[in-house]
């Protein structure tokens, strides 16, 4: 069961989100602020809420914070928690991050990686149980959470497909969005119009299906993916838009 509430969260997000862009942004984009709810769930099960926060801070950059926690049925088997934290900025082109960490506690058991990104000498350096390693990167690095923000500025520009990289366990993994048309999602009770698409990572052969709702600066309102051991889902609850 904790393999698979932590699989079910990396495939989401942290999403998650998330990576490398082929994309570019326009100097008139302007990143959402906001606070979303969702449901996680597993053959139509609860298993969790996941906390979506993209805010501005005084210094003019950004933080995305996402907090995962156990629920339904889950919760009387283990009490899980799930944070992270993204710093990042909008620079002239692009979506810089600046900083990523990603902290998980079950019981007495720990788990805390942090990115740090130099973007003097385009490295990266990557710390997790006790070790330190470096990447080397190149302008449009992303971390995993931010592939989410990215995606919602990308689908501005109507493009059929959209490419990512993320920078994962030391690797660099590569996100591909494909388009599959318009589709109409109920999300409590109100009908969206959504644009949805297939990711694949790499050359792995499982797809996560996204619904972003274009009423909704493009967040995504619904996530799937199909496993072997049944379907999994993050559907929107709420969201509250700052701008």
């Amino acid at each position: 069961m904790n393999s698979l509430l932590k699989k079910s969260h990396l495939f989401f997000f942290t999403l998650a989100l998330l990576c490398f862009s082929t994309q570019t942004f326009a100097l008139t984009h302007v990143i959402p602020t906001f606070k979303a709810e969702y449901k996680l769930s597993h053959n139509n099960i609860e298993i969790g809420r996941v906390s979506l926060t993209v805010k501005r801070l005084a210094s003019g950059q950004y933080q995305l914070k996402s907090s995962t926690q156990t629920s339904g049925l889950l919760a009387f088997i283990r009490d899980d928690d799930v944070v992270e934290t993204s710093l990042f900025e909008l620079t002239n082109k692009h979506i810089r991050p600046l900083s990523y960490q990603y902290q998980q506690s079950l019981g007495d058991e720990q788990k805390n990686i942090s990115l740090k990104f130099d973007w003097q000498k385009n490295t990266l350096l990557n710390s997790s149980k006790g070790q330190d390693w470096t990447l080397d990167i190149a302008t449009g690095v992303l971390d995993k959470a931010l592939m989410q923000i990215a995606l919602m500025l990308d689908l501005n520009d109507s493009k059929q497909t959209l490419s990512y990289q993320i920078a994962d366990g030391g690797k660099l993994k590569t996100y591909a969005f494909t388009s599959l048309g318009t589709e109409e999602i109920d999300i409590q009770g109100k009908s969206y119009s959504t644009i949805k698409l297939a990711r694949k990572k790499d050359d792995k052969p499982l797809i996560t299906y996204y619904w972003c709702a274009t009423e909704l600066n493009n967040l995504p309102v619904l996530l799937r993916r199909e496993k072997k051991y049944g379907t999994f889902e993050m559907r929107l609850i709420n969201v509250v838009f700052d701008n």
